[in-house]
């Protein structure tokens, strides 16, 4: 599988370049999340939110017309960057996986399919919890809305042992996604090591699917700004302080200097 195509923002397959600046709309109104797409469409985010993500489930949890608000951010979206648009990210995550939805995996899978029936986005995030059968039919229903499909395992109380991250990864990209995405929580430096190798050999193991990786809180956000080297074709930063869609996500801006000050020294 090649690289990620998104209008006209490449998610590298190998580990080369910058990785992408993905910044997160987490809101529990559809206004507020309108407004914010309406501000990260503005030509001052241009080189900065190079693709956003809409977090559906505040919205959904919030019992705010999030079929809507998908619509409308994405609408917004497309006017950014000479109307080329910005990239969307639609992700509903469930409670299990770190999210405020509360859903069975069949609410879930029903949850995404309506997602993507009512407003193709650029990119879906699909938990790949959700178990086979399930994946595979989002995983078809999202090519057939022409959206590429993020599969995504989350770990919020730790980080696996290298060799189960490994395998997660190359599980993911053996079921054909787009992108294989796994975050994890470091609750020691050594973690943040753990999940950079990891991100390495599963690079190495299948180089044809881009990877999105990082270690979460403040002990992993190093993997946020060297992720790139090891593999991992983008990172997170938020729009503003205390809109972290994860915890030790820095704010974009913040993130972008640290990407370029980076690179300058390669």
């Amino acid at each position: 599988m090649p690289d990620a195509e998104v209008r006209g923002v490449t998610l590298w397959a190998a580990a080369r370049g910058v990785p992408r600046i993905i910044v997160p709309i987490m809101e529990k109104t559809a206004k507020a999340a309108l407004e914010r797409a309406e501000d990260l469409a503005r030509p001052r985010w241009d080189g900065v939110a190079e693709l956003v993500e809409l977090r559906l489930d505040p919205l959904l949890a919030a019992k705010e017309p999030w079929c809507g608000a998908l619509k409308a951010v994405k609408k917004a979206l497309g006017t950014a960057q000479n109307g080329a648009g910005r990239p969307l990210l639609a992700t509903i995550r469930t409670s299990a996986e770190g999210g405020a939805a509360a859903l069975t995996p069949g609410e879930y899978a029903a949850a995404v399919q309506k997602l993507l029936t009512a407003c193709a986005p650029d990119l879906v995030d699909i938990e790949f919890s959700a178990g086979p059968e399930a994946v595979a039919a989002l995983l078809a229903a999202a090519h057939a809305a022409g959206a590429k499909a993020v599969f995504s395992a989350h770990r919020f109380d730790a980080t696996p042992p290298r060799a189960g991250m490994v395998s997660a990864l190359c599980a993911m990209a053996d079921a054909g996604a787009d992108i294989a995405k796994l975050a994890v929580m470091a609750n020691a430096r050594a973690d943040a090591g753990e999940l950079l190798a990891a991100t390495a050999e599963a690079a190495a193991l299948r180089p044809g699917t881009p990877r999105l990786t990082m270690a979460m809180g403040p002990l992993g956000t190093v993997t946020r700004v060297c992720g790139g080297l090891f593999g991992s074709c983008a990172s997170f930063g938020t729009a503003a302080p205390g809109k972290a869609s994860a915890p030790g996500q820095p704010t974009a801006r913040a993130l972008k200097r640290a990407l370029k000050q980076l690179d300058a020294c390669l």
